[in-house]
């Protein structure tokens, strides 16, 4: 028969990637943990993990069984925190994933204000760009800083984020300051490209009517923080969100230019999956979130 607190315990196996890590956190020894899991494997008739001295990975047996159990996991979790709903208590773990500039610039800071806050609460960040599969990959929310079209997803806005369009002293200085987005074919723009498809377009509004214009430039980046240390370096003009050129804004390290053109903005949200509708502690890290970067509006409207 198999049992269900071997398959969680081969998905915690999984997730830290360590029989002893688990160990430790369930206060077993490694040699428990490796019979439980021989005992899953057994059971099932199937290898489920490779096992070298310096890592784990699965088998195709273990990838289909780890999809599966991590649903259930989900599911135990979403029990567990509905019965906590009706407590005063606020605590368990809370799953989180974030792009790196949104965690960098504010919220890794304000998780951090929540930890001390609720001291029952764990939090489970994964900083990446990548946009995840919220239901597939156990997540409870998503910061995505996007037009939001996914209709399986409920977003709660968090704030507005403004773009500018900026260039070093140095740059301006050397090449000079287009006066009309028109001049910046003339001008060595640096792109940011994102998912491996983004656009060699900005955008902006000219006599009233929305137009792409194409850009053109030798430095390409998925990275925003590398697009800005580009800019930084004098090799040319950035189109960025202003809360992550505000302060070089501020030190005049960047100039922003052509700003009576520019209007593009994009919302930062925080969604969950429609199938899971958020408990207490959920909608406290939602609400603490908003009020963080209401603290630091001016970086970004």
């Amino acid at each position: 028969m198999i049992r269900a607190d071997d398959i969680l315990l081969f998905v915690q196996v999984v997730e830290t990637g360590s029989f002893s890590k688990v160990a430790d956190m369930l206060q077993l020894t490694n040699s428990v943990v490796s019979k439980r899991i021989g005992r899953l494997e057994d059971t099932l008739n199937v290898q489920l993990l490779y096992r070298t001295t310096r890592k784990l990975s699965l088998t195709d047996a273990g990838k289909a069984l780890y999809s599966k159990a991590l649903i259930a996991k989900t599911a135990m979790q979403d029990a567990t925190d509905v019965v906590c709903a009706y407590s005063n208590e606020v605590k368990g773990t809370i799953k989180i994933t974030m792009p790196v500039i949104t965690a960098q610039l504010v919220l890794g800071q304000s998780i951090a204000e929540f930890c001390n806050e609720y001291p029952d609460i764990k939090i489970d960040l994964q900083v990446t760009n990548r946009v995840v599969d919220l239901v597939d990959e156990g997540f409870d929310i998503a910061i995505r800083t996007a037009h939001l079209e996914d209709s399986s997803l409920i977003a709660r806005k968090l704030v507005e984020s403004k773009w500018i369009v900026c260039a070093s002293p140095k740059y301006l200085k050397k090449h000079g300051t287009p006066l009309h987005p028109n001049e910046l074919h003339e001008h060595e723009c640096l792109q940011y490209k994102y998912d491996s498809s983004g656009v060699d377009h900005w955008q902006f509004n000219i006599n009233g009517v929305e137009q792409q214009l194409m850009i053109k430039g030798r430095f390409i980046s998925n990275n925003l923080i590398a697009v800005k240390e580009a800019a930084l370096a004098d090799l040319g003009i950035c189109f960025l969100p202003q809360a992550l050129a505000h302060d070089d804004v501020e030190r005049r390290r960047l100039i922003p230019i052509l700003n009576r053109y520019t209007n593009k903005s994009m919302g930062i949200y925080a969604v969950y999956p429609r199938t899971r509708q958020p408990d207490h502690k959920i909608k406290l890290l939602i609400d603490h979130f908003k009020a963080s970067f209401g603290k630091k509006q001016q970086y970004f409207i």
